[in-house]
């Protein structure tokens, strides 16, 4: 009965690994070819964050490259299956032994040989590759994972900076704004022309943080080319959504619905613990070596006979001492390695749990004081306090160095908080399930 259970598990492995394998290399192809720059920039803009993760692996070299090591895993299963292949040789002498003989009669030989695998070393060969086949499944699980974090990461990063960046050309704009006034009251002599001249300088730094911070989108843009695997460095990336916060309960993610076991990189470790503990088991197994069986005929002359024979080494000296004390310290190192990191899983799923409900809970202070529109209403206060002449230019220049702070504030935390549900998500091994972020419910706006 364990037979044919290992048997079916090799099978459905087998054959998902040829389907996702031919699936995406099909799709690749058939994305990289039909689009040009234009039409993959249009077609992007539109994508969601599911979306986008989709085709990135599905185009991404890196990421193919990476599922072929399952392949040559599933070679080494296939491989490893195989029975020891017979021997067949066939003499023919006629040539006499002494220098001055004749030939003497002619003599025909054919042996067959079979080894036997006597001590089941092919079945439990055939089990370490099925373990190695799902350490390669888990550590491409886990390779996805991080491949996905990283997408995401970079997708926040650069919807923040968008933010930003619209925001800095507002206030660059109130700025320029400003200077015309201030020339204009520093012309009648309501104010000094040194104040014209200092906000003329404050602006020209303004102009040096917002260029930086385009330079810096732009650098984030190009990581997130190569991960989605765009092959144009000329494609703009244009994603139509801004940032806006849902709490976890509107996410519907549950902090406390995970398991640990659930860790691609615990559960390759894991198969590879498996691995080495059959391994002992297979260095035993070839202590004992295989048994030969073959059989002969011989035909000289008047003379013909046929008859079989067996042969076994016999293990007195090497009876691979060396190999299973190897073997056996390496099973050891390996169930340490499980142990290890199941204490590093669980420190990280805590610290990102922790980090999850702190900027949570500050973006719901936030919202119950609506934050962005008292901030705003302070602002547009303050300036017409100074277009009207009921404030000085230093209460109205703060006001609007505040009001940039708070919405850059604002969008940061947000920002840091979808990539904490990330870390977290990465942290409990959740990555490639259906995101929190779908069609309906994205954490992003219009």
């Amino acid at each position: 009965m364990r037979r044919i259970s290992e048997a079916k598990v090799f099978s459905i492995l087998f054959l998902i690994s040829i389907l996702s394998l031919n699936t995406s290399i099909e799709s690749k192809d058939e994305n990289l070819s039909r689009l040009d720059g234009s039409e993959l920039e249009e077609k992007i803009a539109k994508m969601t964050l599911n979306e986008i993760e989709k085709y990135a692996t599905e185009s991404n070299p890196l990421y193919l490259k990476e599922k072929t090591n399952i392949g040559s895993a599933r070679g080494d299963v296939i491989t490893s299956s195989l029975y020891f292949n017979p021997v067949f040789s066939v003499q023919q002498q006629f040539i006499g032994a002494a220098k001055n003989s004749g030939t003497g009669l002619p003599e025909s030989y054919a042996i067959l040989q079979q080894p036997i695998d006597i001590n089941g070393v092919i079945p439990q060969r055939k089990k370490v590759a099925l373990q190695d086949f799902q350490v390669s499944v888990a550590k491409f699980s886990d390779f996805d994972r991080i491949f996905r974090l990283r997408i995401r990461q970079n997708y926040w990063s650069y919807l923040y900076l968008t933010e930003l960046i619209r925001y800095q050309e507002e206030f660059i704009e109130n700025y320029n704004d400003l200077l015309e006034l201030t020339k204009f009251r520093s012309d009648k002599g309501d104010i000094s022309y040194l104040e014209y001249e200092r906000i003329e300088l404050e602006r020209i730094q303004l102009e040096r943080e917002y260029k930086n911070t385009r330079i810096n989108r732009a650098q984030i843009g190009n990581q997130l080319r190569v991960l989605i695997g765009i092959q144009d460095p000329q494609t703009v990336l244009k994603f139509k959504g801004r940032l806006e916060f849902l709490s976890t309960n509107e996410l519907n993610l549950d902090l406390n619905d995970y398991s640990i076991e659930d860790r691609p990189d615990l559960l390759a470790l894991q198969y590879n613990e498996n691995r080495e503990r059959m391994n002992v088991e297979l260095k035993k197994r070839e202590a004992i070596p295989s048994l030969t069986i073959g059989g002969e005929v011989m035909n000289k002359g008047p003379e013909n006979f046929m008859g079989v024979y067996a042969s076994i080494p016999l293990p007195i000296n090497d009876r691979n001492q060396g190999e299973i004390l190897k073997a056996e310290e390496i099973a050891k190192g390996a169930r340490l390695n499980v142990e290890s990191k199941r204490i590093e899983i669980q420190s990280e799923i805590l610290t990102a749990k922790r980090e999850l409900a702190v900027r949570e809970e500050q973006l719901l202070e936030y919202r119950k004081i609506d934050l962005l529109q008292k901030n705003k209403g302070v602002q547009e206060k303050s300036r017409l306090a100074y277009i009207r002449g009921a404030s000085n230019l230093v209460t109205f220049l703060e006001a609007e160095r505040n009001y940039l702070t708070v919405l850059r504030t604002y969008y940061e935390l947000i920002y840091l908080y979808y990539n904490s549900i990330d870390l977290f998500r990465a942290a409990i091994g959740k990555m490639n399930e259906e995101s929190t972020y779908g069609s309906k419910k994205t954490g992003i706006k219009e």
